[in-house]
């Protein structure tokens, strides 16, 4: 690297002829990385060598010409060559500014959680079971990327996974840890399926649990909302409810009276990621249908709608109804010329006008079209 040092030019030598030889002493007892080099410059008394460059010749000398610059040089040297000698098969390639910035504590834990997962990596312990000081889901979740890059694997963007598998279970399973059952939220809308549960009609339970049911529900109705719901007052014969449960669609795949159940309805947000949910369900062999999930009931709404979520994948959802289709291209056209999702949440369709669909949807006879649409 050559840095020019911007030596006099003739007018100033000619006029200021003491200031410029003063200017090239002040370089001559420099002693910093690098070296002077010099050019033989005219002035009227005659010619004499002038500063012309700093030359760097190494990476390191760059960073000697400041002394905090040095210090991150140094730091990063030395954590990679410590790191590519402890895991051979770490690929830290795209890593190198967030290793050298970790904070002394958290590398230590980096290297101490690393060397761990790498030798027991089939351990079956819940995160808060590591003999880790200082190592929690929090973070976890913040050191991800590079915990996985030191374990070699390539593309760490595929952590957490893909479906079937939420994304905490999908990262953990790769560590070879045991997740935290996630529970289920559940609202049981028949009174006499609420026997099994002394009555309770709102609880939480984990899919294990779910699937000892003596008698299950002939209806299931998946909702996005729990304060949906909540508002659910009214029994409906042999009818439980699921909800507040987010995306992982793994988990009500997993409940095996979802699977038998005679029918199963769907009611969530109007946008891109519901209906990606949607498909999602059904490609893990839940037939749900849904209510409410149309350009019609958009429009109807459309002054109630919000800016969104865009849409998390390319192309269109393989497993939507005709209708269904038809709304994610519309919302997916409304991404890609705004800049910006569009959400209709379902909690802001008025309960009087949403509550009869839904109704009509549960009490109606099985094998009815995937999709229904207000009147």
């Amino acid at each position: 690297m050559r840095i020019g040092l911007r030596p006099p030019d003739t007018a100033t030598r000619s006029s200021s002829p003491t200031t410029c030889h003063e200017w090239a002493a002040s370089w001559a007892t420099y002693d910093g990385p690098g070296h002077v080099e010099y050019a033989n410059l005219r002035f009227p008394t005659g010619t004499h060598p002038m500063p012309r460059a700093l030359v760097l010749e190494r990476p390191r000398d760059v960073a000697r010409v400041h002394p905090r610059d040095l210090d991150v040089w140094m730091r990063c040297g030395q954590r990679l060559t410590h790191l590519e000698r402890v895991f051979p098969e770490a690929r830290l390639k795209t890593h190198v500014r967030r290793v050298t910035q970790l904070a002394e504590a958290d590398y230590d834990r980096l290297v101490r959680a690393v060397t761990w997962l790498r030798g027991n990596p089939t351990s079956g312990m819940l995160l808060r079971q590591l003999p880790i000081e200082g190592v929690d889901t929090k973070w976890l979740v913040k050191h991800t990327a590079l915990v996985l890059a030191l374990l070699g694997d390539q593309d760490t963007e595929q952590y957490p996974g893909e479906l079937p598998l939420s994304r905490k279970r999908a990262l953990h399973q790769r560590l070879g840890l045991r997740v935290v059952p996630e529970l289920v939220q559940v609202s049981v809308l028949d009174p006499d399926l609420r026997v099994q549960f002394a009555g309770m009609k709102h609880f939480a339970a984990t899919v294990e649990d779910l699937n000892r049911w003596p008698r299950t529900p002939d209806t299931v109705l998946i909702l996005e909302n729990k304060e949906t719901a909540f508002a659910l007052t009214q029994d409906h014969h042999r009818t439980v409810v699921l909800h507040g449960h987010g995306f992982h669609v793994d988990q009500y795949a997993r409940i095996s009276w979802v699977r038998s159940a005679e029918r199963i309805v769907y009611w969530g947000d109007i946008d891109a990621p519901g209906l990606q949910f949607v498909s999602d369900l059904r490609s893990l062999g839940i037939g749900v249908r849904t209510i409410l999930t149309s350009i019609e009931t958009l429009e109807r709404y459309r002054h109630l709608a919000v800016d969104g979520a865009m849409p998390q994948r390319t192309g269109t959802p393989p497993n939507l109804a005709p209708l269904e289709t038809e709304l994610y291209e519309h919302l997916a056209a409304h991404a890609s010329a705004n800049g910006i999702g569009l959400l209709l949440e379902q909690e802001r369709i008025p309960w009087q006008e949403a509550y009869p669909v839904l109704k009509r949807a549960l009490d109606d006879v099985v094998g009815a079209p995937a999709t229904e649409v207000t009147d």
